[in-house]
């Protein structure tokens, strides 16, 4: 009788601290820093940014904060509605150029998720890592690099 007690005991601890495991790794890769995927096109940055800034209506898109000095386009998607857990949800597109050299822009794409809702704290919002918008907005920037004839 004791040990069944003890292996029905020593099953709950081990599932318990399996989904321990599981949040713990949910948890450390939300607040784990994304790096922005990154390009290096062949153009000035002046060439690039007004390319950016098409390449953002292309893939859908609505443009934002923009500065040519500070090297940073924002853009957004529409808000739309959420599921149970989150009241609205957003897509947002961080972009940042800067000179490689004298000939050819770096561009970053950092691609944000924003949620809304009534969980404590009311507003979240994540890097992602992975997202369908940084092949298309790469691949829709330097279309329309290729078709003003900017790309070498």
């Amino acid at each position: 009788m004791i040990n069944k007690n003890i292996l029905l005991l020593l099953i709950g601890v081990s599932g318990l601290l399996g989904g321990c495991s599981s949040i713990a790794t949910r948890m450390q890769d939300r607040y784990v820093a994304v790096a922005p995927q990154e390009r290096i096109f062949a153009a000035t940055p002046k060439i690039v940014y007004e390319a950016a800034q098409l390449a953002v209506k292309r893939v859908g898109l609505l443009l934002g904060r923009k500065s040519f000095a500070s090297g940073r386009i924002e853009a957004y998607a529409p808000i739309r509605s959420g599921d149970p857990t989150s009241d609205a949800r957003q897509t947002t597109l961080s972009i940042r150029l800067d000179a490689a050299d004298p000939a050819s822009t770096r561009v970053g794409v950092l691609v944000w998720e924003h949620l809304q809702g009534a969980f404590p704290g009311g507003v979240s919002e994540q890097a992602l890592p992975q997202h369908s918008l940084y092949i298309m907005y790469f691949d829709a920037l330097e279309q329309v690099l290729r078709e003003n004839g900017s790309l070498r």
